[in-house]
């Protein structure tokens, strides 16, 4: 079980202990992390949020504050999330290698590392991609003026200037260097959690559906030819017992499901409020900077911030939609199997297991919002409305 675990676990593993989250760090050191990379994303707030206070108002520098303050907002709340749930994250984690120990043969094995490599390779592009989005979002800010200087020089060079609002309350060209290292600090900090806790969610995801998968394959299996060519009291028995093993990997699917829900359910709702309100912003804002046209570094940065939130918003409501899916898996592998040539009993037994399968397995956050492709359709639509009302009345 030791090399499946290493499929779950190895790269969320790396990075949550890089953020001081992974739950079988030693305490002291875990702690001393914790504390630094909270400090990080609470000053960048802070520095943002006394802008409101210094700078004199209008809706453009609001709307640049508020475009750059929510996604920082959102990873500190995520990350906030995985400090007090600490308890569910371990939980969660131990229950997965409890399911690992229920599996009985090499093909029930590969399923699980099929899963498994997916939430890999989700959770790879998503590093990847958020990382390369980081440099361009640095280089936005410091190479594109210097490129820009050369190929369309103007009398004077133009200024270094971070594109987030802050209040330092020092001179920003003199502290320019440690402005900047502060902010690519806290996007770091920001991306990596991102990232790491991403993908840790999109396995808790991952690991009921394919335990459902396993529960499916187990069904298909159990009433064969060779298993009805034994006389009838081995033969009701062996049946019995396949049936019963497929139930149980697929109640520790469900009750999987309704420890993640318990542990997380009222903290997503949170992230939705605030990502979707952070995607209503960006999308206006981009709109404000597409229209003036003399911001192009500022306008990839929040061409980016956008394409991350859409991005975050389908891959966790596609595990959702997942989840949906490969609950419905059982009922299609009980009626495509040889149920017709089971004794009595144990088709009776199938059409107990067939009615229970009939019902709609999905999470549910705060009990008014279900991950699905529904759902993130409903989350996209929602921002968007939000943008056209913001964009009416302004």
């Amino acid at each position: 079980m030791h090399e499946i675990e290493e499929h779950y676990f190895k790269v969320n593993r790396v990075f949550l202990k890089m953020l001081g989250l992974w739950p079988y760090q030693q305490p002291y050191i875990a702690q001393l992390q914790k504390v630094l990379f909270f400090s990080v994303l609470f000053t960048f707030i802070l520095v943002q949020s006394l802008a409101f206070f210094t700078t004199q108002f209008s809706t453009e520098i609001l709307l640049k504050i508020l475009t750059f303050l929510f996604p920082t907002l959102f990873v500190t709340t995520k990350y906030c999330i995985f400090v007090i749930r600490a308890d569910s994250v371990k939980l969660l984690l131990e229950q997965i290698r409890d399911d690992l120990n229920l599996l009985k043969n090499d093909l029930e094995i590969d399923i699980i590392k099929r899963y498994a490599d997916n939430m890999r390779f989700i959770t790879m592009v998503s590093i990847v991609t958020c990382y390369a989005g980081t440099i361009c979002y640095i280089m936005s800010q410091y190479f594109l003026p210097l490129v820009l200087d050369i190929i369309l020089p103007l009398n004077a060079s133009r200024s270094l200037e971070l594109i987030p609002i802050t209040e330092y309350f020092v001179n920003r060209q003199k502290y320019f260097w440690a402005l900047l290292f502060h902010e690519v600090l806290t996007v770091y900090v920001g991306v990596t959690t991102f990232c790491s806790t991403g993908g840790t969610t999109m396995m808790y995801f991952l690991h009921p559906c394919a335990l459902f998968k396993v529960a499916s394959y187990r069904i298909e299996n159990a009433v064969d030819k060779n298993i009805l060519a034994f006389p009838d009291p081995t033969r009701i028995y062996l049946l019995q017992q396949r049936v019963v093993r497929a139930v149980l990997i697929h109640r520790r699917a469900i009750e999987y499901i309704e420890l993640w829900s318990s542990g997380f359910m009222v903290p997503f709702i949170i992230l939705i409020i605030i990502g979707v309100s952070s995607l209503s912003f960006s999308l206006f804002h981009l709109l404000q900077l597409v229209i003036v046209l003399n911001e192009l570094g500022e306008m990839c940065c929040v061409f980016i911030l956008i394409i991350l939130h859409v991005a975050y918003m389908f891959v966790l409501n596609y595990g959702g939609q997942e989840i949906q899916n490969h609950g419905v898996q059982l009922f299609e592998a009980i009626y495509n199997g040889l149920w017709y040539a089971a004794p009595l009993h144990t088709q009776k037994l199938l059409l107990l297991l067939m009615q229970k399968a009939t019902v709609k397995v999905s999470l549910v956050c705060g009990g008014i919002f279900i991950p699905s492709l529904e759902g993130f359709v409903t989350l996209v639509s929602t921002a968007v409305s939000y943008f056209t009302v913001m964009y009416s009345t302004r």
